[in-house]
């Protein structure tokens, strides 16, 4: 069975029918306006379910480029041909269970609610499907309703994310420190193997689910779970256009003037970072934000929508990441400094870049625009109106301050300290396209700009100066970040 409802004095049993007593056999009916749904209250579920999908999502990325390519260029050296229809067959072969695999864990979430009111002329025993009963003890008239889920998203506190993080890659970091200092052997290696998987699932996703907790709790957004889960799926889904720009398109761009895109410290190598990634993935991301586009109702939600997709990009992209800082060399050493510094750079970079494009989109949409969607249509009917409350492990009511329509007090008072000082966002989707680009452009352009200056420098001073750079670009990523914020979630239009 699904989430419960009813009132409050009833007691309901559901057993099995004993066979000598006469039930009613209740048909499901549609659900009546304002339905109160009540709902054990389950924070890390989304959590759990979009680790689940990601995981999916960046397989589908991977084998997607190896797709892109056999059609295209089969060796992936920059240069058109040759065409390798097997390469394309085979990888269709292994992305088609990855694709079903995706759409059976986004199938649509079903609710099913069983009410019984009081009445004389009603039964004690009432029969269900599934072979159970509801069983009253007084007279009632029972009614049960299947409908989508419209249960409001819930998220675990951005604390327990945050000290999950930090306990996790530090404890992780500690016991890939032996295979760094001592090398490999039967100890280190099995301490290596044991801990890479958690480590690798701590350091890619805590940063992005505390990030999103943090915007989902405070910003005095209210919005479905499955609505939300959509936008960072379809940040995730954004990625495989964007691969496939960065690692098939753009090199054979780049090879047709003369330059090489695959060699470390080249121009060609340099146009792929802080052109062809800026463009191509904020372009993805800003298609990913106008497919949701029937999610956005202010500029506000423009932004939320725009930031929860980067946060989606950010989780397969940090997934790639994640992974080869523990393969490689000195691994303990680069999934420290590549979780830590991702976690507080790229991944809210991320964020902020896309969600200037879907505020910007937000704007537009406000001014009377609209674009086409499937919602609303006779491809799927009207959700019901439902009153979710959830209540806790004891069985206690949760406050309804986690899914507010106001921003939480905190955030007022954090963000009241930078009003002053705050920003106007962009009000056209070109102009916050733009920003979005440009702002991804000078993050990458710049650390590889600094890499090349000291790249024929090996000492321990080079080290030094490209992690200082580093932390001044994330200095100036969250100046900006305070700037704008306040106009976002303050703004009195909200």
């Amino acid at each position: 069975m699904g989430e419960l409802s009813g009132y409050l004095f009833l007691v309901m049993e559901m057993q099995t029918a004993p066979p000598s007593q006469p039930m009613w056999e209740i048909p499901l009916t549609p659900a009546p306006d304002r339905l109160t749904v009540w709902r054990a209250s389950t924070p890390w579920q989304t959590v759990r379910s979009m680790l689940g999908l990601v995981i999916v999502c960046f397989f589908i990325a991977q084998i997607s480029v190896l797709v892109v390519a056999g059609y295209i260029d089969g060796d992936m050296n920059g240069t058109i041909g040759p065409f390798d229809p097997m390469f394309t067959f085979l990888g269709g072969i292994c992305l088609s269970p990855c694709l079903l695999l995706f759409f059976y864990l986004r199938r649509p979430k079903l609710t099913h609610t069983v009410q019984a009111y009081p009445d004389d002329g009603g039964s004690n025993l009432h029969a269900l499907s599934g072979g159970m009963v509801v069983k009253s003890p007084g007279a009632t008239k029972v009614q049960h309703h299947l409908f989508r889920s419209t249960a409001p998203l819930e998220m675990p506190r951005p604390l327990h994310l945050w000290l999950l993080f930090v306990l996790g890659v530090g404890i992780s970091t500690v016991c890939l420190l032996p295979l760094t200092l001592l090398g490999a052997n039967v100890w280190t290696l099995l301490l290596a193997l044991l801990v890479v998987l958690p480590a690798w699932l701590i350091g890619f996703a805590t940063p992005v689910f505390a990030w999103w907790s943090i915007t989902s709790r405070h910003f005095g957004i209210h919005i479905a779970r499955r609505d939300a889960e959509w936008m960072l799926a379809a940040g995730m889904l954004s990625t495989v256009p964007a691969i496939i720009i960065n690692s098939v398109v753009s090199p054979i761009l780049i090879g047709f003037v003369g330059l090489d895109p695959f060699t470390t410290g080249t121009l060609g190598e340099g146009l792929i970072l802080f052109v062809s990634a800026p463009v191509g993935e904020e372009l993805c991301k800003a298609l990913a934000v106008l497919a949701l586009s029937h999610l956005i109702i202010s500029p506000k939600h423009g932004f939320y929508v725009g930031s929860t997709v980067g946060l989606g990009f950010a989780l397969v992209e940090n997934a790639s990441y994640i992974s080869m800082a523990l393969a490689g060399d000195y691994s303990s050493i680069s999934y420290f400094f590549t979780a830590t510094l991702r976690g507080l750079s790229s991944i809210p970079g991320h964020a902020m870049w896309t969600g200037l494009s879907g505020y910007a989109i937000g704007c537009w949409l406000s001014r009377g625009n609209t674009l086409p969607s499937i919602s609303g249509t006779a491809y799927l009917s009207d959700d019901a109106e439902a009153n979710w409350v959830l209540y806790d492990k004891k069985g206690a009511v949760i406050e309804q301050s986690s899914w507010a329509t106001v921003p939480s007090p905190q955030m007022v008072k954090w963000l009241g300290k930078h009003q002053k000082h705050a920003w106007q966002m962009p009000q056209t989707i070109s102009i916050g396209l733009m920003m979005a680009i440009a702002g991804h452009a000078l993050w990458n352009g710049s650390s590889w700009g600094v890499g090349m200056i000291l790249i024929d420098n090996t000492s321990g001073l080079a080290i030094v100066l490209q992690l200082a750079w580093l932390v001044l670009m994330v200095l100036i990523l969250w100046f900006c970040i305070l700037r704008w914020l306040p106009t976002i979630v303050l703004s009195p239009k909200e």
